[in-house]
């Protein structure tokens, strides 16, 4: 037989036979010999046999494992040259949640982004939670370097007896490794890379430092990372409270964090929990007695969980914290800086504050009209905002009345204007008369301002002006002192709102917010001192570093010469004035106010060491009933708080007018002193309190154009429209 051409040989593979053309074949056939040229046209046409297929499966297997074994080699060898380097463990900080805490250490919110976490160090939690989370996703941890291979061939063989993938093999530090540094893909080079990883810190942290960072790093369901976020989440309290039951619980979760949440399937969850416990037995960590018990027990979880920005405790006063720290330092910064915020808030005032605004609603506002009320408290020599209530129901409106709504504060204004006026050298017997005249107002109509129902009184002290609040003496006044005086004085006291240069100014028609008002009482209180409004006092990082401290900024705004007279003044309001209905068992003064049409009613009142203001009305700033004025809707909701607020306080007197300059802290003044003081404020208060009022026989109406409504939009957080101001206060005698 002639070789076989070696052009062809390769064919050789891939056919059962080759037929030679020799020629003696063609000879025995009674064929011609054929030439060389036609030889090979035959071999082109003729028929052959494949091999078996089980050859050409084995043939293809080869080069596709060797194809691929060559991608799969250059991909690891690629994906391990741009491994990041271990050591960045020792600088790896988290995303951590930050923490608003009360003035004294309660937590009012927890804030974060996607990932809810707050860090613990090992030592925190509780062995038979440790123990838990090992059974479940590594019970070899502390014997393998890393890479567990007697897990990985179990893993093998139970996948195999079962048909499909059943049960991992990775480790903890695996899945660290994963967590931190790697994609969650399922490939060849992933996993060799998260191995690799793994042995690579094995080496150089200690096994407790890798469980730390683990637990604090895992995903636990609904934003929850870390297990200290996971059992706030699922119990309500932290870890280093949690027993064997909720161990479990959690570190059954950490297989399905979504599917097995106890919000969801809560069956599902329990199913989890039982299996732990079953490893937990076998690996030797408890009894089976231990973990019947465990599994018998009845788990504390909350209704549901809780929302990305958990629920505020005050949370008006919160909301305003909250928006201020993230126009100081970003939203991103603060929902994960993990930062530590220290408030001024008082949690028991801002309680009483929040039950008391509740009982006014339900017994007064439906009768008087009114929807909406707020209320806001501040420490005159401090500036820290000590309790706010931005409004009726924070579920159902976020919009903060304290902060964010400008109304007419009415004749709560007018000690702003006494102040001008004894500042230029006036007295509080400086009589005045209240015989109506007419002005001619800015758009050129004629306007003559009316007490409150009419009444007259002939000419007045303006102590007693003041106490019974008229308008018609006040709006002489401030023609006598200056529009523009009164503005300059009120922007010295911090109203930062268009106060508008006019002569209504006097009955209080420039729209300001309550909490510029307040400020500029507790400017009163602190003889003339203004300090800013503040809502925290110290920012900390998650190490404990203090990143920034507040510290009152204080400015003498007014000499307190003036001040002085005026708090002695306003004494007089509380004690037989307009806010009567507002006396509390210590010095206070104070001041009511009542817009027109009874759209707005306030009380606004001070001791040396607390200011308070109440606002009661409507947000569409629809009409109350006739009788809702500052006096007696507000008032009495007012001394029921200070009362509550100073209750362990000892009672403090104002400086009087001609007095020393106090000291920082007005409580130090002996009892005795304080006592004398204020049996000589009652009987100055007293005298002038015998002084005869007259009443004209015809009171003459008020010429005030209607007000324009402008109902609030109802959109959170958003600046509602200004109305036009203009209408004549009236204030209750």
């Amino acid at each position: 037989m002639s070789p076989v051409p070696r052009r062809g040989a390769w064919m050789v593979c891939f056919t059962s036979s080759w037929r030679t053309d020799v020629p003696e074949a063609r000879a025995s056939a009674g064929q011609e010999p054929e030439t060389g040229s036609a030889r090979r046209r035959t071999r082109v046409r003729r028929q052959r046999r494949p091999l078996p297929r089980a050859w050409r499966v084995v043939v293809f297997m080869l080069v596709v494992g060797v194809s691929g074994g060559a991608g799969a080699a250059a991909g690891v060898a690629h994906a391990f040259r741009n491994l990041p380097p271990v050591e960045d463990l020792q600088r790896y900080v988290p995303f951590e949640t930050t923490v608003v805490l009360d003035a004294y250490g309660g937590v009012l919110a927890k804030v974060h982004g996607e990932e809810n976490r707050t860090v613990v160090p090992l030592g925190e939690v509780p062995p038979l939670v440790r123990q838990a989370v090992i059974a479940a996703e590594d019970v070899r941890f502390y014997r393998h370097p890393g890479v567990d291979l007697r897990g990985i061939a179990r893993a093998l063989i139970k996948d195999l007896a079962g048909g499909r993938a059943e049960e991992g093999a990775s480790t903890l530090t695996q899945q660290l490794a994963k967590n931190l540094f790697l994609s969650s893909s399922r490939t060849i080079a992933r996993k060799l890379a998260d191995a690799w990883l793994a042995v690579k810190i094995e080496r150089r942290y200690s096994k407790d430092q890798i469980l730390e960072l683990y637990l604090n790093q895992v995903y636990w369901g609904h934003n929850a990372y870390g297990i200290e976020a996971a059992s706030q989440t699922y119990f309500g309290r932290s870890v280093s409270t949690v027993g064997l039951a909720e161990g479990a619980l959690l570190a059954g979760l950490l297989s399905e964090p979504e599917r097995a949440s106890p919000y969801r399937r809560l069956k599902r969850a329990l199913q989890h929990q039982r299996t732990v416990l079953r490893k937990m037995v076998a690996a030797g960590f408890v009894t089976q007695a231990q973990a019947t018990a465990a599994a018998a027990q009845a788990l504390p979880i909350p209704p549901e969980p809780p929302r990305k920005r958990e629920a505020l405790k005050a949370p008006y006063f919160t909301s305003y914290l909250l928006d201020d720290l993230k126009d100081r330092f970003g939203a991103e910064y603060l929902e994960k800086g993990g930062l530590r915020v220290s408030t001024t808030l008082n949690p028991d005032w801002q309680a009483k504050a929040e039950a008391l605004v509740r009982e006014a609603l339900e017994k007064h506002g439906k009768a008087n009209r009114f929807s909406q009320t707020a209320l806001v408290a501040i420490e005159p020599r401090t500036g820290a905002i000590r309790a706010m209530v931005g409004g009726a129901d924070w579920s159902r409106s976020q919009f903060n009345r304290v902060v964010q709504a400008h109304r007419q504060p009415g004749s709560s204004f007018k000690p702003v204007l006494y102040l001008t006026a004894f500042a230029q050298g006036m007295s509080p017997g400086t009589i005045f008369s209240d015989e109506p005249r007419t002005w001619t107002g800015g758009d050129g109509k004629p306007w003559t301002p009316l007490n409150y129902g009419g009444d007259r009184y002939g000419a007045l002290p303006l102590r007693r002006a003041l106490e019974i609040s008229n308008n018609v003496i006040a709006v002489k006044l401030i023609d006598r002192v200056g529009v523009r005086k009164v503005v300059e004085t009120a922007r010295r006291l911090g109203f930062r709102s268009d106060i508008q240069p006019n002569m209504s100014l006097a009955l209080g028609t420039s729209e300001v917010t309550p909490l510029e008002l307040v400020a500029a009482f507790a400017t009163f209180a602190a003889d003339g001192q203004f300090v800013p409004p503040q809502s925290w006092t110290r920012l900390t990082d998650r190490g404990g570093t203090v990143l920034q401290r507040r510290v009152p900024r204080t400015i003498q705004v007014m000499p307190p010469a003036p001040v002085r007279v005026l708090n002695d003044v306003l004494q007089g309001v509380i004690l037989r004035g307009t806010g009567y209905a507002g006396r509390i068992a210590r010095p206070a003064a104070g001041k009511t106010g009542t817009t027109s049409d009874h759209r707005d009613a306030w009380f606004v009142g001070y001791t040396p060491d607390l200011a308070t203001l109440v606002w009661v009305g409507n947000d569409d700033n629809s009409t109350m009933s006739g009788g809702t004025t500052g006096g007696e809707v507000c008032a009495p909701l007012w001394a029921r708080f200070m009362e509550h607020a100073l209750r362990s306080a000892s009672p403090s007197a104002f400086v009087p007018p001609g007095g020393p300059k106090p000291a920082s802290g007005s409580a130090t003044v002996s009892a005795e002193v304080r006592a004398q003081r204020l049996r000589k404020v009652v009987r100055t208060e007293t005298a002038t309190a015998a002084m005869p009022l007259r009443k004209a026989a015809t009171p003459r109406p008020a010429v005030t154009p209607p007000p324009v409504r402008h109902p609030m939009p109802q959109a959170p957080l958003s600046m509602p429209e200004r109305p036009e101001s203009g209408g004549m206060d009236e204030e209750s005698r």
